[in-house]
């Protein structure tokens, strides 16, 4: 049964079996969601004095399958309902029952599959959520609506996905690909696109940095800022060049990859003109194959990648239960609404959320960490201009 704990709906399952709980049990509860793990965890710990948990439960497959379903407010409509099953689980000497583990999702930690894909690559992809992963909800990119033929040299499918990930490339030149799976409304959806078409998103959410709400804007009451600008320069500022073994030919060959393809959400990019990006380069990709010609494809993902996440920050807000990793979200800061001047804030603007972090006790909160490339201002600056802005 479903009950209003706080501010908050929750119910807790393991297996069959429904668990009475309280926010005083609670010493830790988390779901978290991040756009570069394939699946949600989970982590929970609870007091456990009566030994109910711990000694009654047994350790068995049905009891392997824990249920939690949370919603913010009295309202059924945005109950997001998770099935996870366990990896961990401890009873400790001074009574807390400690457990964690992945969304439960068939036929991508095993088994190993030997095969070829061959024909639409996206067809391929959306094959695999429904027949093997049992996801019939997808979200794969127009982008890989092209054909190409893949090998599974005995893999699982949740390797083949991350060989994928790294190394595919849009029709278009798309690049930066995410592939993950997230839990929407009690419903499981598989993803895989790259940056530019999750930026092409429509926006999701709006937050503004304040104590309380304002019209739809939800508050942030916490958040922290940090750039990470200098990891870029170890890969080369405004492009990066690579090195590969062209096996036809027999010799070593020298690509660039340029960051002008990139679509960003911001004005400019955090790296400055006068970054020199000369003699810098990627090697150990390789040799050439039937898969890759010259790996442009792998490097202008690494690129993309290193882009993204050039400019983060940390918000803490109310609980949002179906917030999701690849939302397209606005942030406004009060003072700036006060002086008349939304986006007079560098840091205002369009960010994209990497991962999500639920956290469950005595209130409900959702802390979510947001990526993007750069920042707004009017003022004149040495950044990089974003040629190809993503448009809302």
């Amino acid at each position: 049964m479903i009950k209003l704990i706080g501010n908050y709906l929750l119910n807790l399952e393991i297996g069959d079996e429904v668990v009475p709980i309280s926010p005083g049990m609670i010493n830790v509860l988390t779901i978290t969601l991040d756009i570069d793990r394939i699946l949600p965890t989970f982590k929970m710990v609870l007091k456990d004095a009566s030994g109910l948990l711990g000694e009654i439960f047994p350790y068995d497959n049905s009891s392997s399958s824990i249920g939690i379903s949370v919603a913010r407010s009295s309202n059924l409509d945005r109950l997001n309902q998770f099935k996870f099953r366990v990896k961990r689980r401890n009873v400790t000497q001074d009574g807390f029952y400690e457990v964690e583990g992945l969304l439960d999702v068939e036929g991508l930690l095993s088994p190993q599959r030997g095969r070829a894909l061959t024909g639409n690559l996206k067809t391929s992809l959306e094959r695999i959520s429904a027949e093997e992963l049992e996801i019939s909800s997808t979200e794969v990119g127009a982008s890989l609506d092209y054909d190409k033929r893949v090998l599974q040299p005995q893999w699982t499918n949740i390797k083949l996905l991350r060989y994928l990930k790294k190394n595919l490339g849009g029709r278009n030149n798309e690049a930066g690909y995410y592939c993950f799976i997230k839990n929407q409304n009690g419903e499981k959806i598989f993803v895989f696109k790259s940056t530019n078409e999750l930026f092409s998103s429509s926006l999701r959410y709006k937050f503004i940095v304040s104590h309380k709400q304002y019209q739809d804007f939800y508050p942030v009451m916490d958040y922290r800022l940090l750039d990470n600008s200098g990891l870029l320069s170890d890969f080369g500022a405004q492009d990066l060049n690579h090195y590969y073994f062209d096996y036809n030919s027999g010799t070593y060959e020298h690509l660039s990859s340029p960051i002008s393809g990139y679509s960003g959400l911001t004005q400019n990019f955090l790296i400055d003109k006068d970054n020199d990006s000369e003699f810098k380069f990627t090697t150990g990709l390789g040799r050439s194959n039937a898969f890759t010609e010259d790996f442009s494809e792998k490097i202008r993902n690494i690129l993309f990648d290193k882009l993204t996440n050039l400019a983060h920050m940390w918000i803490s807000t109310w609980g949002l239960e179906n917030i999701s990793p690849g939302d397209i979200v606005l942030v406004i800061f009060g003072e700036a609404l006060k002086r008349g001047k939304l986006f007079s804030y560098q840091h205002a603007g369009y960010w994209m959320v990497k991962r999500v972090v639920h956290i469950i006790g005595q209130t409900y909160l959702t802390n979510l960490l947001l990526v993007r490339a750069g920042v707004d201002t009017d003022i004149e600056t040495s950044l990089v201009e974003v040629s190809k802005q993503a448009q809302k």
